[in-house]
């Protein structure tokens, strides 16, 4: 591949292109920013001999050039910047020229469909397409369903009077159907995509449509024999379709005495495109398409593609055909009986306390999963906070060793080496016992095995796993339920936690030279002017450590060390916004 420049003489306009209908408008437009700006894009050629080069993409560009040197605005030898593949297969010319055009200006759907269509046709797959373009599979096999529309419908999609909408709802009829429908458009009765789709879906089955001896029909029918095939419609659709069914197996084993191959499809809009018609000397196939419906499709002199036989099993049905069973009972039906049978269960749980916290504590123990999400509890976040650090707070060994109990209790702890099954995130028991275990049934019958005082602490463990302070961004002085119930159980921090180099790190060194002084660590320490932030951390963290166990006579700044807390850290309401100390205020004892 190389990027030369060469004179406009010498290129030759593409043999193919995917793209049909090229608006002279946008030509015209082109032309004109050519002309003010040169060609902005590179065109892809290939080698031809004689100095000559095959547009392979950029037909529009290339007619832009053409159409200034037909006015003399250009010459001839107007130096064009080009691409230049080396050894392009047809095949790859074609595939290139495709991409290029859907990833640049919008290509006709139909132009799209049938150029997705030649690829596959070629050996491509359905992912190479998806690659190259750049768009899901399943918009290439909505794409690939219109590459199979009759001949009429493919020109008015193109000249712009029929919709898309409409044009894939047609996809689900046979050509005939196609064809008629057009016709009543053409005739002004109104059609939406909906309407197409349920008059093709939703067909009743006419007489009309019978390939079989219409006396081997038992049933009625809603009108006489006498009135039109298409009026008159088979009473007991099932035995219609049986013998339908029958005529179709028997058709296709008389056409393959003599036929290449008989295929037999049984969907909405056979995928046509999977095929060819026979030249001369070539054997023909016969294709039968038996639709959901009814309506039997024959067409023979036919010769497959070189399509791969997964691509052939993964369009064999459009994705605009969805088949749905008729459910034995109607959904509003199903749901008024679901909530007849769940008021009886609760009122059968009221009375029922035990299981009923059986049942609680399962949903809690089955996460956000539980129940449609309506009843979950989530970790609180304080515990994720710790759970990767090696010098984790007591009070996180506390209620891990607690979930820990419960989890073996259940059975449900991981084996030796067996860590990974609970997935690479897992953090510890009291994590999994919060959303991990999705059975519902297995950890119902699990906790029917424990005792009552068991399953009392194992429903409250998963409460107090989700109760915290409520805001983990901002300093608590508040007097909500988190402080108040902190209060009553006499919560004091300094029980649980010791000012550390990880606390005093995220502290100014104004404001670590006022707690130097506040903790009595200005006796032990020297002038702390001389200290830089970091010894500070040092020997304060140092300080807290050794005072830590403090008695009541010890000296009064060990004591001051022993107290210490920030307000931050307390559960009273009335603890004020620590202020911060600049370093003109800083107490005479620091320096």
């Amino acid at each position: 591949m190389s990027t030369q420049l060469v004179p406009l003489s010498q290129l030759l306009p593409p043999t193919s292109n995917p793209r049909k209908r090229i608006d002279p408008d946008g030509i015209e437009g082109l032309a004109r920013s050519i002309r003010t700006d040169g060609v902005l894009q590179n065109l892809v050629v290939k080698c031809l001999k004689g100095d000559r080069f095959r547009v392979v993409t950029g037909e529009r560009r290339y007619r832009a050039l053409k159409l200034l040197e037909s006015r003399g605005e250009i010459g001839a030898d107007y130096r064009v910047p080009v691409e230049v593949r080396h050894g392009l297969k047809p095949a790859d010319a074609q595939r290139i020229a495709l991409v290029e055009n859907v990833q640049r200006e919008a290509l006709d759907a139909i132009d799209e469909a049938d150029g997705f269509a030649a690829l596959l046709q070629k050996g491509a797959t359905l992912d190479d397409v998806a690659a190259e373009t750049g768009l899901s599979t399943t918009t290439v096999k909505r794409r690939l369903a219109l590459a199979g529309l009759c001949a009429e419908a493919k020109r008015a999609v193109r000249d712009g009077s029929l919709g898309l909408g409409i044009a894939e709802a047609l996809t689900l009829g046979t050509h005939e159907q196609q064809r008629r429908i057009l016709a009543d458009i053409e005739d002004g009765i109104w059609h939406d995509a909906d309407d197409v789709r349920a008059r093709l879906v939703e067909e009743k089955p006419s007489i009309a449509m019978a390939v079989f001896p219409l006396e081997r029909y038992g049933g009625t029918f809603t009108a006489d024999l006498f009135a039109e095939a298409e009026a008159t419609y088979f009473d007991d659709a099932e035995q219609f379709h049986a013998l339908q069914r029958q005529a179709v197996e028997q058709m296709a084993a008389e056409h393959s005495k003599t036929a290449a191959f008989v295929d037999v499809f049984d969907t909405h809009g056979a995928p046509w495109w999977h095929y060819r018609a026979a030249q001369d000397g070539e054997s023909g196939g016969v294709v039968i398409n038996l639709t959901p419906a009814g309506r039997v499709e024959v067409r023979d002199g036919l010769v497959r593609h070189e399509v791969q036989r997964t691509v052939v099993a993964e369009t064999r049905e459009s994705p605009l055909a969805v088949r749905r069973e008729r459910p034995e009972y109607p959904a509003w039906l199903v749901r008024h009986m679901a909530g007849h049978k769940t008021l009886a269960v609760q009122t059968l749980l009221i009375a029922a306390r035990r299981t009923a916290k059986e049942v609680a504590v399962v949903l809690l123990m089955r996460g956000a999963d539980a129940h449609h999400g309506r009843v979950s509890v989530e970790a609180h976040p304080a515990l994720a906070l710790f759970s990767g650090e090696d010098g984790r707070p007591r009070s996180y060994d506390a209620v891990e060793a607690a979930a820990v109990y419960f989890e073996r209790l259940l059975g449900l702890e991981p084996a030796e080496g067996d860590a990974p099954a609970y997935g690479p995130r897992s953090r510890g028991a009291w994590e999994r016992l919060v959303g991990e275990y999705k059975d519902g049934a297995d950890l119902y019958e699990r906790l029917k095995r424990l005792s009552d005082e068991d399953l009392d602490g194992l429903h409250l463990l998963l409460t107090i796993l989700a109760f915290g302070q409520g805001d983990m961004d901002a300093i608590d002085h508040g007097d909500g339920l988190f402080n108040r119930v902190a209060r009553d159980l006499g919560a004091d921090m300094r029980d649980w936690w010791r000012p550390d180099e990880t606390f005093l790190g995220g502290r100014t060194r104004a404001q670590l030279c006022a707690i130097a002084v506040e903790s009595g660590a200005t006796v032990t320490m020297a002038r702390l002017s001389d200290y830089k932030k970091s010894g500070l951390v040092t020997a304060l963290a140092a300080h807290f450590a050794r005072t830590a166990d403090a008695g009541d006579e010890a000296p009064d700044w060990q004591a001051k060390g022993r107290d210490w807390l920030p307000g931050a850290m307390r559960f009273s309401p009335e603890a004020p916004p620590e202020a911060e100390a600049e370093p003109d205020d800083l107490p005479a004892a620091a320096e």
